[in-house]
């Protein structure tokens, strides 16, 4: 059976990657976000408003064929991490799964598999101190305000006696591209990073003590929604994702300063989310003197400088503990795909300024 596959959330970290996976693999990829992204490679694209039922209906109702859901589509409050326990956080997310689901479940009798994400919020480590090496069906808070379990009751019950499987797969910090997204780490480093060095600076490193954390590659994570969709162990399975080690910041910090062509400069704790918003005219003129096509600080970096706080340990001043996932589940069946972090950062800061997102090292 000719495969197609359908990811909301295109334009974001995770959904770009998949979208690229599918659509340069030759399966028919039909990708679904409220902005064109820049380069589609070859997806069709749609623009719709997930939280809109009629919009859904119109978009997916005439899609027969879809054989593969993956549901990469998030909205964040602009507070980033208080919001991730309010109540209209919880509902909106909940609701964009539904509206899109239940028309792709009643299109398409071809459907074989929807994958939602999740992450370490599963764990409660948003709010208080998780285990170490949480473990998927074990260590869940669900007396934790999180849209992750209204999603995943309502996946589970609608697939009970249907033909497809489903997958939940929480990623560690993820990391990628998006030209717009609220949680991009390279955004946010990539314009502190360019302001200094256009001020003639070093690469000051602006976090506060370092910690061991994981990270997941959307690229490898766009290897694994494609592994789940066909592989009978991974049916109806929830499984953590990472790129297979601990790393840290402080420690990939010559890392991430070679990638931009800087030198390390010294320790400089700082809030990137306070800091970043008076370095906006200062981009604007980076941006015009490379041609870059990434827009202008709040549409390209967003919310993500508050992400860039907490892990980077600035979140209230205080360092963030150690919240490692155990992956031995996904690897007993069969998922073993691994990659080294300064490999990570060296890509993605490398792929960033070949799609002029980011000025060139």
């Amino acid at each position: 059976m000719a495969e197609h596959v359908l990811i909301t959330g295109a334009g974001g970290l995770v959904g770009r990657s998949a979208m690229q996976h599918f659509a340069e693999k030759g399966v028919k990829t039909t990708a679904v976000s409220r902005r064109r992204p820049p380069k589609t490679y070859g997806a069709t694209h749609l623009a719709v408003d997930l939280a809109d039922a009629a919009a859904c209906e119109a978009a997916f109702g005439g899609l027969s064929d879809v054989t593969q859901l993956i549901f990469a589509a998030v909205y964040e409050e602009p507070a980033l991490v208080a919001g991730w326990t309010e109540e209209s956080h919880v509902e909106r997310n909940a609701l964009m799964l539904r509206n899109t689901l239940e028309v792709v479940d009643r299109a398409s009798p071809a459907l074989r598999n929807a994958t939602i994400l999740q992450g370490p919020k599963a764990y409660g480590v948003h709010v208080r101190a998780a285990p170490v090496a949480q473990r998927e069906d074990r260590d869940e808070t669900r007396d934790i305000p999180n849209f992750y379990w209204p999603q995943l009751d309502y996946l589970t019950a609608r697939q009970a006696g249907r033909p497809w499987s489903w997958n939940v797969i929480r990623p560690a910090l993820v990391i990628g591209m998006s030209p717009n997204s609220s949680l991009s780490f390279i955004a946010a480093v990539g314009v502190y990073a360019a302001v200094l060095k256009a001020r003639g600076l070093p690469l000051a490193y602006p976090g506060g003590a370092g910690y061991a954390l994981e990270a997941t590659d959307t690229d490898l994570m766009a290897l694994c929604f494609d592994w789940a969709a066909h592989t009978e162990a991974a049916r109806n399975q929830t499984f953590n994702v990472t790129n297979g080690e601990l790393f840290s910041f402080r420690e990939q910090w010559p890392v991430i300063a070679e990638a931009v062509g800087m030198e390390v400069g010294p320790d400089t704790p700082l809030s990137l989310a306070e800091t970043l918003p008076g370095m906006a005219a200062e981009w604007d003129k980076i941006r015009a003197k490379h041609g870059l096509v990434s827009g202008d600080l709040a549409s390209f970096v967003g919310s993500s400088a508050q992400l860039a706080d907490v892990v980077l340990a600035q979140r209230q001043g205080t360092p963030r503990p150690s919240t490692p996932m155990s992956t031995i589940k996904i690897r007993r069946a069969g998922f073993n795909e691994t990659l080294y972090s300064d490999e990570m950062f060296r890509k993605w800061f490398a792929r960033h300024q070949a799609d002029r997102l980011l000025p060139p090292a």
